[in-house]
């Protein structure tokens, strides 16, 4: 009888063992497939973090060798542009030149339209020979002596030298130094036609010039430039809105065409 009762207990005690075997398999299955699916989607960030990097990396790329072509460009047009301002002051003092004829009396330039033929070197003594002078200087392309009639303030030849150092070596070279190179730009807003002094306003600290400036084509703009004295005589001052639009139209793209604008003041 007890035998008989055994064999039963025996086969529902392996029956249960079976049983919480078979759970327990289970349960390290789907233990395992949940750390293999974390794995796999661990894995799938991995590589799309690393897709997302080189994509970010090309672009990246693409973006530098986009800006140093850029730079490149605006380089070139900023050398074409200086050098076709050399060519024309070259072609300016040719003309003059050419231009110049013999007056036994050279009229002033206060209230008269006095043609770049009758310009000439007055020297710095007062505000209109120092006007005359840098008038003559730009149309004969003398940019040592035009140098010489500018002053520039602190933030003005801050912002000039950072111009300069842009330029290329041979750029460098050519233009010296960064007070050059503004009175190279600066000769270029000077046409070969008339120009006449309207008014003198000074000050205790310097005088402005009211100046009406014609072309050969009869156009003709005014400026307000500013001179300042020292032990020499007068200089003009070279304002750093004037620098900046030199920057500006030298930096600009090809298609683009600045208007000129005028050392010392500003033009209307």
């Amino acid at each position: 009888m007890r035998t008989s009762l055994r064999a039963p207990v025996v086969i529902a005690v392996l029956v249960v063992a079976a049983i919480t075997m078979l759970g327990r398999q289970q349960r390290t299955t789907v233990s395992l497939l949940a750390a293999r699916d974390r794995q796999q989607a661990a894995l799938a960030r991995l590589q799309a973090d690393r897709r997302a990097k080189q994509k970010e990396q090309e672009l990246a790329s693409a973006r530098a060798r986009a800006e140093e072509l850029d730079r490149l460009l605006a380089e070139r047009a900023a050398v074409a542009r200086l050098q076709g301002e050399l060519e024309t002051l070259r072609q300016r003092a040719a003309a003059v030149h050419e231009e110049r004829a013999p007056a036994p009396v050279r009229p002033g330039l206060t209230g008269n339209a006095l043609a770049f033929s009758l310009w000439q070197n007055a020297g710095r003594a007062t505000p209109e020979a120092s006007l005359q002078t840098a008038l003559w200087a730009a149309a004969n392309g003398d940019i040592d002596t035009l140098t010489g009639l500018l002053v520039f303030d602190a933030e003005a030849h801050h912002e000039a030298t950072e111009l300069f150092s842009q330029l290329p070596t041979n750029l460098r070279q050519e233009f010296v130094s960064p007070e050059r190179l503004v009175a190279a730009l600066a000769a270029k807003d000077v046409p070969l036609g008339t120009a006449a002094l309207l008014n003198q306003y000074p000050s205790p600290t310097e005088t402005k010039l009211s100046v009406q400036i014609f072309d050969a084509e009869g156009n003709h703009k005014r400026a307000l430039l500013s001179v300042r004295p020292d032990e020499a005589g007068w200089r003009f001052v070279v304002p750093v809105n004037a620098v900046k639009r030199y920057a500006d139209w030298l930096h600009a793209p090809p298609s683009i065409v600045m208007a000129p604008v005028a050392v010392g003041g500003s033009s209307r």
